[in-house]
């Protein structure tokens, strides 16, 4: 090779690394001076800096810690809290374009649809999941699928046997939905004597999810139902029960890591006794029991917060949950029964960049979290308060 063809190809290549680490540094998305809190329960950092490069985070720190690209987009949010974009880990109807935009912009960047309810093929609706979840302007959707029961039982994917119940799983696993829901319930609206899956039926669904990896949600309302699916061994259960539950029934919850999502919301519209209902979360916090944030939007009758849940959250403190606790719910624990935790739920390096920045300190009043200054959803600016 000659000289000047040897000094071009250099030049060449010279000029491409410095475009693209002129990119680089164009592209990265810097907020500084607001407080971050990172959903781990780690203590709060204070005049932060968080870097955003695409869609992921790169850099979470004290501004003494972490040096800023000289050509970002760096954007002051002093007098702000940073947090994870929140997840509501029980929610229906989510299949819909105009109700995720509402929760991505009200702050809600993840939602867990707990049971279709739709008619279409399971396929189709799978394949429009995938879709929308390209879209920033969409909270992301992860799906249950089909609630599994059986023939004019609560849900709509009926089984008739344990083997029938493997092969069910299966089916709705291989047509992509996230997790496995089943359910246990006698009735509702006036309902009573509903039938219900067998214990080998249950039995055969949880051993059937475990095998492919895949997390199993189980409803319940009641305390007697929700002591058949903590000793079988299902990974969260979605509602507290509107009656009494035993110490050792949460002994037994907690001990197995079994995570509980209150949905207070639904028992307030339904009529149920709420105060019996945060007792009953009062007693598993206490016997460290790990909670979720979820209303059940759409699960029955009466109103439903499309944006953050505050009443969940209120009722929460009620049970006796510091604001951290809370967050952490409404954060990483709701990323873990939505089985996401690797990517989302926390601010840290590597993870999605979903972030949610609100006005004032939600750790002295949890109001400020309807506070909303920011919302980033796959690293891109989705609210904006000053462009608004």
């Amino acid at each position: 090779m000659s000289m000047q063809k040897l000094f071009f190809t250099l030049s060449c290549a010279l000029l491409l690394t410095s475009c693209a680490t002129a990119t680089t540094q164009q592209d990265a998305l810097v907020l500084v001076n607001g407080t971050v809190i990172d959903g781990t329960g780690s203590n709060p950092i204070e005049e932060a800096v968080l870097i955003i490069q695409g869609e992921r985070l790169t850099s979470i720190g004290s501004k003494e810690e972490i040096e800023i690209p000289g050509r970002a987009t760096v954007i002051d949010v002093s007098g702000t809290t940073i947090l994870p974009g929140f997840i509501n880990a029980h929610v229906h109807f989510a299949f819909d374009e105009q109700k995720l935009q509402q929760w991505a912009y009200g702050g809600v960047t993840t939602v867990r649809d707990e049971a279709i309810v739709s008619s279409k093929p399971l396929d189709e609706l799978m394949l429009w999941r995938n879709e929308v979840n390209q879209n920033p302007q969409y909270a992301r959707l992860v799906s249950a699928g089909y609630m599994m029961t059986v023939p004019r039982g609560y849900g709509r994917l009926f089984v008739t046997s344990p083997e029938d119940a493997r092969q069910k799983v299966f089916e709705e696993l291989d047509a992509g939905v996230d997790l496995i829901k089943i359910s246990m319930e006698d009735g509702y609206a006036g309902q009573s004597g509903l039938p219900k899956l067998t214990e080998e039926e249950i039995a055969a669904i949880i051993s059937a999810a475990h095998e492919r990896g895949t997390l199993v949600s189980g409803h319940i309302t009641q305390a007697e139902y929700l002591k058949i699916l903590v000793e079988a061994g299902v990974d969260d259960i979605a509602h507290v029960p509107y009656d009494l539950v035993s110490e050792e029934v949460w002994q037994e919850m907690a001990a197995k890591d079994i995570y509980l999502t209150p949905t207070f919301t639904v028992f307030r519209n339904y009529g149920a006794p709420v105060a019996t209902c945060v007792f009953n979360l009062h007693n598993f916090w206490e016997q460290g029991g790990q909670v979720a944030l979820g209303n059940d939007y759409g699960g029955g009758p009466g109103q439903f917060e499309l944006g953050i849940p505050m009443y969940e959250i209120l009722q929460m403190s009620e049970a006796g949950m510091t604001p951290m606790q809370i967050i952490i719910a409404s954060t990483k624990n709701a990323a873990i029964v939505s089985g996401i935790e690797d990517q989302v739920g926390t601010l840290e390096k590597g993870r999605i960049a979903d972030v949610l920045v609100v006005s004032g300190d939600p750790l002295e009043d949890l109001q400020d979290l309807g506070n909303i200054r920011m919302v980033i959803h796959n690293g891109t600016i989705i609210r904006d308060a000053n462009q608004e």
